[in-house]
Order: C-alpha cells, then structure tokens, then sequence
C-alpha cells in the first residue's frame, strides 16, 4: 500500500487566535506571575486562585487549559492542551513534566490527529520529567514518581513509578 501523506490535512478552527498566542507566549514569561495568570485567562485559561505559572511553562491551546486553587506548574513543564486539560485544586506539577492529550492514529493510512482530555484530581503531584499521555485521569490524591509514563487512570491516593507506570505504593498523610 502505497501512503501519500501529502493528503493529510488537520483541521485548525483557531488558526489566527493560536498564531497570536504564539507571538505572546514568546514574550509572556518575562512577565511576573500574576501577569502571565492574567494573559493566560485572556486567552481562556481558567486558573483558580493562588495559582503559580513558572516561567517556562508552555501551553499550546490556553483556552483548553483550566485548573482549581493553589496550582503549581513549575518550570519547562509542557501542557500539550490540543484537547482539555483539567487539573484540580492543591496539585503540583514538578518541572520538565509533560501533558499530551494528541497522538496519531496508527491505523489511519495518514495517521490522523487523535485527542483526548486528562484530567488531574485535587491534592495531586506529578514529579520530575513525568509524561502523563491522552486520555488518563490521574484520581485526587494520587503521585506520579519523576520520569513516569503513564498511559492509564490512576487510583486514588497511590503513588505510581516506571515506564509504563505502575503501582509502587499508596499514599498515606501523616498528622501534622
């Protein structure tokens, strides 16, 4: 069989909004906190409040971005928001990890776009260089060791390792 990928085209409803974010996000992490919070919830973001933007950051669809209260996302982490991103409230977001809600859908001769949402409960943390692919929903209290890859939900209050990720253990508070 013979593939002409030159046929491939991806619909983009948004081209002139993500053309603009593009030339803003090159600029926008110069900016303090609160002004980065501000342009992003221009643009669509939904940010509760409290919230911490690192510069670094990126976010490739703003508007399909929305988090609760008292949000980390630290330093080079990556949202590939092209579909919903939805992270609850108390959720830290350690430095280098990446969001990925698009792949490609190997058996589509031009391996056409695919999306879908994550979704990110309250009381999370996603450590270190961790990936968190399409689709997952990572359940309220749970922890992502540094470097997983996690393709698939994950339990309340467990704490997942590895590539691919599995269960290394739960979480379990401590009175203070």
């Amino acid at each position: 069989m013979e593939i002409n990928l030159g046929e491939y085209s991806e619909a983009k409803p948004h081209f002139l909004r993500l053309v603009l974010w593009r030339a803003v996000e090159k600029v926008l992490w110069v900016f303090p906190n609160m002004l980065r919070i501000l342009v992003l919830r221009f643009f669509g973001a939904k940010i509760g409040k409290r919230c911490l933007i690192c510069r670094g950051a990126k976010f490739y669809v703003p508007w399909n971005f929305e988090c609760g209260d008292f949000v980390c996302i630290g330093p080079r982490v990556d949202v590939y928001c092209k579909d919903k991103v939805s992270i609850g409230s108390q959720v830290v977001v350690s430095q280098d990890a990446y969001l990925c809600t698009a792949s490609h859908d190997i058996t589509s001769p031009v391996m056409k776009l695919s999306t879908k949402p994550i979704k990110v409960g309250d009381n999370v943390w996603i450590a270190a260089k961790a990936t968190i692919l399409p689709g997952v929903t990572v359940n309220n209290g749970a922890v992502v060791g540094a470097c997983a890859v996690v393709a698939k939900d994950v339990p309340k209050w467990v704490v997942v390792v590895g590539n691919p990720a599995r269960i290394g253990g739960s979480r379990e508070l401590r009175n203070a």
